[in-house]
């Protein structure tokens, strides 16, 4: 399989590109992808594609870019393909043979005999560009989930894309802070397109695009699709029966999700924490092959899984590695954690999982698997059991609702009665965005930037765009599919850059389409059932979970805030104090320093609160300082 790789492509009208058009990019790509590197020109010059490798299968072969002669078609890509070697027998039947024993060929193969129409063959997580010599066309995809990262940019007549916004940088392309995107980020997320960079965007999960003579075009080839609640009506309590049928049912989609994800020429680590989703993840892959296990450790022991972990660990038998985090360890690697992620970090886990990588690979592991996903499929989440309760209770609603007009006689903002107005309800996620992020934001603000917040509706396009698949549905699946399309690609999965930055390849089992088209067929009460949440992960393998795992609550992955220690606060204000937050186009230096004065006077237990807006203020400090940013006149 290729690995976490590093992807770039350029696309030129003028047929005038250099044969160094990508070196600068291929640098700027090489953590990702240290084991080798290749660049490809098209013969008339109007097409660059360069890879950066993580060699994970067939390591002596399948050297890229991959291209088949007569066709003058080449194909660079990043992540995996699985199941590839049932297609290649397929290919091969049809006429269509691999000359690789890796993965990624068959989306090439699948490309000259299908087109477009390959990516619904293809599972995994990935992106991918392609040269068609034939067409004069670059074609590029992003998986379903949008696991993987591509960004583009258009600038002088050339077209760019990327596995990271600093490889485009690179490129020449300016770096400059988008404000309306920010704006955005801070009401609900950025938007599936944008990032935080003006002039820069990212290809939607599960999107495809062509860049050609006639411009630039994005296609959607795949999308969630919640069953609408007429749907559920009919199971809406299910037969027992038909509950047993479902849990086999995700227990042999997590089986086959897990092991083609076990796949791989090099030793395998996994993810452990004391949860439910990593551990069944684990339990399951130790079923499969050898694996190794890793765990952060916290000096705070109400946030530390680590002795939870280390028992599943031993009782699955398997070698297991304690990483253990001290306040220095954040305070030394925040500035490295923001550059590598290319987006703002709200709380520490960023760190966390930046060391956490950084250890893996310190091992000698170059591949691992992961347990995010659990809470998006099985509605984990605490907000997402609001809203499930919101779907089973006209009651609770009909109390929401009351809520929801208080709310709007003191002036809720355009974005939440966006949402109201179309959905009727307003998802937990959403509205704890606003009171726990949006709402204290508001006196830290420059004057100017506050304007742009103030004429920013991050829900109204979204909503636009998925009419078809929020309509009819439940308020918990109409909670989840906006959660999927806003908030998971564009800060949940920007780990994936995280564990880049150390050359490691992270694989998340749950988020695969074939899993999640069983998973939400669950009628509305199996969510939560027998006083658990995600019940029907925990009776899919209950036999494979230890009973405190099994029994055990939900608890998020959070790292020890930095304002309740004082050295971290002390690093935070530094980190805050002269050009970086004089340049920052959003927080208003004065209105900052009084914040850090007032929660370093606090006791360290009460400050707590204030974890988010210092996390923000100082991730959009670093980021400015970092790539140079500047802002096109908001800052005042």
């Amino acid at each position: 399989m290729t690995g976490v790789c590093g992807i770039i492509g350029i696309f030129a009208r003028d047929a005038g590109l250099p044969t160094d058009a990508a070196d600068a990019a291929m640098a700027v790509l090489r953590p990702r992808g240290p084991d080798g590197e290749g660049v490809w020109r098209s013969p008339d010059g109007r097409a660059v594609l360069g890879h950066t490798r993580l060699a994970v299968v067939d390591p002596a072969g399948s050297a890229q870019p991959l291209g088949d002669g007569p066709s003058r078609t080449r194909l660079v890509a990043n992540g995996e393909f699985y199941d590839y070697r049932r297609i290649r027998t397929e290919l091969a039947r049809t006429g269509h043979p691999c000359r690789t024993r890796g993965d990624s060929e068959i989306a090439l193969r699948l490309y000259l005999r299908d087109g477009h129409r390959a990516l619904r063959t293809l599972r995994g997580e990935f992106a991918f560009a392609l040269w068609d010599g034939h067409r004069k066309e670059l074609f590029a995809a992003r998986d379903r989930f949008g696991v993987k990262p591509l960004y583009y940019a258009q600038r002088d007549g050339r077209f760019y894309l990327a596995s990271e916004i600093k490889a485009l940088l690179a490129c020449g392309l300016p770096a400059r802070w988008d404000p309306a995107a920010y704006a955005a980020h801070l009401q609900m997320a950025l938007p599936p397109d944008r990032t935080l960079f003006d002039g820069i965007r990212q290809l939607p999960a599960g999107c495809y695009l062509l860049a050609n003579d006639g411009g630039v075009t994005v296609h959607r080839y795949w999308d969630l699709d919640y069953p609408t609640a007429e749907e559920l009506a009919g199971t809406e309590h299910g037969s027992p029966a038909a509950l047993t049928r479902h849990l086999t049912q995700v227990r042999s989609g997590l089986d086959e999700a897990v092991r083609l994800r076990t796949i791989a020429d090099v030793p395998l680590a996994c993810h452990l924490s004391g949860g439910v989703d990593s551990s069944a993840m684990a339990a399951t892959a130790a079923g499969h092959r050898e694996v190794t296990t890793f765990t952060v450790s916290f000096a705070d022991a109400t946030l530390d899984e680590s002795p939870v972990a280390a028992r599943t660990a031993a009782r699955l038998g398997v070698p297991h590695h304690r990483i253990d985090l001290t306040p220095t360890d954040f305070a030394e690697n925040l500035t490295a954690t923001i550059r590598a992620g290319e987006m703002v970090q709200e709380n520490a886990h960023g760190v966390a999982r930046y060391l956490h990588s950084a250890a893996i690979a310190a091992k000698g592991f170059k591949t691992a698997l992961a347990g995010e996903g659990g809470d998006e499929l099985f509605a984990g989440y605490p907000q997402f059991q609001q809203d499930l309760a919101l779907s089973r209770s006209p009651a609770a609603m009909d109390r929401a609702r009351a809520g929801y007009r208080k709310l709007a006689e003191f002036g809720a903002p355009p974005q939440l009665r966006s949402v109201l107005d179309r959905l009727g309800f307003l998802p937990g996620w959403l509205t704890q965005r606003h009171f726990a992020v949006l709402a204290p934001s508001r006196p830290l603000l420059r004057p100017e930037f506050a304007e742009v917040l103030a004429g920013t509706d991050a829900c109204t396009p979204l909503l636009d765009q998925s009419r078809h698949q929020l309509d009819g549905r439940s308020p918990l699946h109409q909670s989840m599919y906006l959660f999927a399309k806003s908030w998971l690609p564009n800060y949940i999965l920007a780990a994936e850059r995280l564990d880049a930055a150390h050359g490691v390849e992270v694989r998340l089992p749950y988020f695969d389409h074939h899993l999640f088209a069983t998973a939400r067929t669950a009628p509305l009460p199996w969510y939560t059932r027998e006083g658990t949440t995600k019940y029907v992960l925990r009776a899919a393998v209950h036999d494979r979970l230890p009973e405190e795992v099994r029994a055990g609550g939900k608890r998020g992955f959070f790292a020890p805030p930095i304002v309740c220690d004082d050295g971290l606060l002390a690093k935070a204000r530094e980190m805050c104090a002269g050009p970086a937050l004089r340049d920052n186009p959003f927080y208003h230096p004065a209105a900052v320093a009084r914040l850090l004065d007032e929660l370093r006077a606090r006791p360290a237990a009460q400050r707590a609160g204030s974890e988010r807006l210092v996390q923000l203020v100082t991730a959009t400090s670093v980021l400015t300082a970092e790539f140079g940013m500047t802002t096109g006149g908001v800052t005042g």
